[in-house]
């Protein structure tokens, strides 16, 4: 296998001939940008990825294609976490379409409820980002961007089935009126799933049942450019899901929690070197929860955002204000409901013969802490047409939670943000059909938050800014297209460590990766996938009895295209079926299948 895998890279490096990757991104600079001309190693999804790969998760595709550790307390639809470089899942800023939908009691986003048959494209930016979207982009961002557009297909539609009774259904229509454009999807996804807990998970959560999922989500773009250099437009996006999960052994819990996006925005050519961007938007956040323990969350987050992107000599310029405010209500009663954050960032981000640079600049001033001033600089430079290498330093931050400062009983209204300062250095390769990144990184994160206990019989305590933690690694990542084949292979090596202790920082493991392989012979693509993880730890302390055993899961992929509409594909994960746990007590898909037919037009 190893010789085959070989002769195949090495078949691939020989026939590729010279080229730069023009891929577009938005992400690493927040204005379009080449790939090929980005100081960090961006990882790019695509509907057609997402597609080819037959998973039914976010989290699945993140894990396989995005370069990121995931956890997750059991199936579908349960709470689930992103670590990118190693940092805490708070630490990774979720966007979609530009917009933040996190929450603003838990501090992180939901993405077991972003399904994929509203997404476009992913742009998975790892390091830190604070100094271009402020707070939580300490490990990185993802970026979702939900379909519609000038390039969508004007009807799209698929249906599939599978393992654990599940059944997903799809749709789209793209039409252009003219100057005006408009797109719509819906989908709909409901599994029976399977026992989302152990019988050994504590304090008696264990409920012998199986915890369904139901999802339905809607996305829509609306578009008027009455000429090349303004546009006017409108997006939505909203996910309903509703999750089962175990509590006690005899009552029925159930989480039903939706997910909300809405902009209006004014893109603006206003001379031939000045880009302008204004969009009002309101995110939600609104969790409610029957059974044992009933009660709501609800997250507001409205937000405006002015930028303009001016063209001065080799580069970019970026100016622009930011104002968003938090509103929180829940039947849990919080000494503040309310806060805001007004931002100003600047940057200059460009390339000149061999030479590449990105500077950034940006101040939060939040009603509760004050004033926090994070910034990025970065250099790279061209030895060939094909190899690059760069460096950057920079600067970013975590506010606390509501969570953190205001739950009753269990909070600290003194807390500070965390605070990180990172450095990473690394080459890039593009040649032909072939990228290749590998990247040290080396991240100090002060004034952790930590929960203190203060009394272990009832576990009574506050949240502390006391903790520090060092992550160095290596991250690898290699793609490649040649012929029938593709392949694509990502690798961290880390060391993500309490820096007191020394030990690893729960969930964390010190190596991970993944590997695909695809074949495409006339009609028929065939793949393969590899996703392993080596060994964590549930908790703080490395006690041996918290430990997760590392675990290495094949997936097979197949797809037949009937026609140039219709494609038929499956997906059979966890082919051995492997036994593995992402958070310790709670259970984790066993082998199943899932086939789903495609319709597209051409």
């Amino acid at each position: 296998m190893l010789r085959l895998l070989a002769a195949f890279v090495t078949g691939l490096w020989l026939s590729a001939a010279a080229a730069q990757d023009d891929t577009v991104v938005v992400t690493a600079t927040r204005f379009p940008q080449a790939r090929s001309q980005t100081l960090q190693p961006v990882t790019i999804i695509t509907a057609e990825d997402i597609a080819a790969s037959g998973q039914q998760t976010l989290l699945d595709v993140l894990q396989a294609l995005g370069g990121v550790e995931v956890a997750a307390n059991g199936g579908f639809g349960q709470p689930s976490a992103i670590f990118m470089r190693g940092a805490n899942p708070g630490h990774t800023l979720i966007l979609v379409d530009g917009m933040r939908i996190s929450s603003a009691t838990a501090g992180t986003t939901a993405v077991e409820h972003i399904p994929l048959a509203q997404i476009e494209r992913i742009e998975v930016v790892p390091g830190e980002m604070s100094s271009l979207y402020g707070s939580d982009a300490v490990g990185g961002v993802i970026q979702i961007f939900t379909k519609g557009g000038r390039d969508a297909p004007a009807a799209s539609a698929s249906a599939g089935a599978g393992t654990y009774s599940t059944y997903a259904l799809s749709g789209g229509l793209h039409r252009a009126l003219g100057e005006t454009q408009l797109s719509v999807n819906a989908g709909y996804f409901d599994t029976a799933g399977f026992d989302a807990t152990k019988p050994s998970v504590p304090f008696g959560q264990h409920n012998p049942d199986r915890d369904p999922y139901r999802n339905s989500s809607v996305s829509a773009k609306l578009s008027h450019a009455p000429s090349d250099l303004h546009e006017l437009g409108a997006t939505v996006f909203q996910s309903e899901g509703t999750t089962h999960f175990d509590s006690g052994a005899s009552t029925d819990d159930v989480n039903r929690q939706t997910l909300s996006a809405y902009s209006l925005y004014s893109r603006n050519q206003l001379t031939g070197i000045w880009k302008s961007l204004v969009r009002l938007a309101e995110s939600t956040d609104d969790s409610t929860v029957s059974g044992s323990a009933p009660g709501f969350f609800t997250t507001r987050q409205p937000q405006l955002t002015w930028q303009n992107d001016i063209g001065i000599g080799p580069g970019t310029a970026i100016v622009g204000l930011e104002y968003m405010t938090q509103h929180v209500a829940s039947d849990t009663t919080y000494n503040q409901t309310y806060r805001s954050i007004r931002s100003a960032f600047a940057g200059y981000a460009g390339h000149h013969g061999a030479h590449s640079w990105q500077l950034n600049l940006r101040q939060d001033d939040n009603s509760q802490f004050g004033n926090h001033g994070t910034g990025l600089a970065g250099y790279a430079y061209a030895v060939t047409a094909a190899l690059r290498v760069r460096a950057s330093t920079g600067t970013a931050f975590k506010a606390p939670t509501f969570n953190d400062l205001y739950f009753p009983g269990f909070s600290n209204p003194n807390l500070q943000p965390e605070r990180s300062r990172s450095r990473e250095a690394g080459i890039s390769y593009e040649q032909g059909g072939q990228r290749f990144s590998a990247t040290y990184f080396d991240n100090r994160i002060s004034d952790l938050i930590v929960f203190v206990v203060t009394d272990p019989a009832t576990f009574a305590g506050t949240p502390e800014n006391v903790d520090r933690a060092r992550i160095r690694g290596t991250e690898l990542a290699y793609q490649a297209f040649g012929g029938p084949w593709q392949l694509r292979a990502k690798a961290t090596f880390q060391d993500p460590v309490d820096e007191a202790s020394g030990d690893l920082l729960p969930r964390r493991a010190r190596q991970f990766g993944s590997l695909a392989v695809q074949n495409a012979r006339g009609p028929w693509k065939l793949g393969g996938e590899l996703v392993a993880s080596g060994a964590r730890f549930d908790r703080p302390g490395e006690d041996p009895a918290a430990r997760m055993h590392g675990y290495a899961l094949l997936n097979l992929t197949a797809a037949y295209s009937v026609n140039r509409s219709l494609v038929l594909r499956a997906r059979w994960n966890n082919v051995f079926d492997r036994e593995y746990e992402l958070v310790q007590n709670f259970n984790t898909p066993g082998s199943n299948l899932f086939v789903a037919l495609q319709y597209q037009t051409p």
